[in-house]
């Protein structure tokens, strides 16, 4: 396969791939865990999808496939001016690496103020404030006075 077609094909990967980590954003920023569920499993498939046109490129240019975009330009261009397919692909990877990052501090913010609230659930639960019916127990017994406390 000529190098502009594997380019062509990492391209269209990338632009799901990228479609799906704003697609992420979007579902992280609201909180909507039953799309994020279904995005991850999509996301899945691109990864495995984007890894395998890599693979395929790295092989092509006779690199191993951990090999790094700059690595992959030299062997690539090394004697010639990069096409417009590769320029688009090193934006998209760029962006989709961005947009990676930002989804993760997401994720770490979400997972922070889910073991907050873990934290004051369970503090309550061992202080007695909620019964077995889910309730809040009467902290305040009104039925005591002060000299029999």
């Amino acid at each position: 396969m000529p190098l502009d077609a594997h380019l062509t094909a990492l391209n269209q990967q990338l632009d799901s791939f990228l479609a799906l980590l704003e697609n992420e954003s979007l579902a992280l920023a609201n909180g909507n865990s039953e799309q994020l569920e279904t995005l991850t499993q999509q996301r899945l498939s691109v990864s495995l999808q984007l890894a395998e046109d890599w693979r395929r490129l790295t092989e092509q240019l006779g690199l191993p496939a951990n090999s790094s975009l700059p690595a992959l330009r030299l062997r690539a261009f090394s004697d010639s001016t990069p096409t417009a397919n590769w320029h688009r692909l090193e934006k998209l990877t760029h962006a989709a690496a961005q947009l990676n990052r930002v989804n993760g501090r997401l994720i770490e913010e979400q997972m922070r103020r889910t073991q907050a609230a873990m934290q004051v659930l369970q503090s309550a639960s061992s202080r007695g404030l909620y019964g077995a019916d889910g309730r809040m127990n009467d902290l305040l017994d009104t039925t005591r006075s002060i000299d029999s406390a």
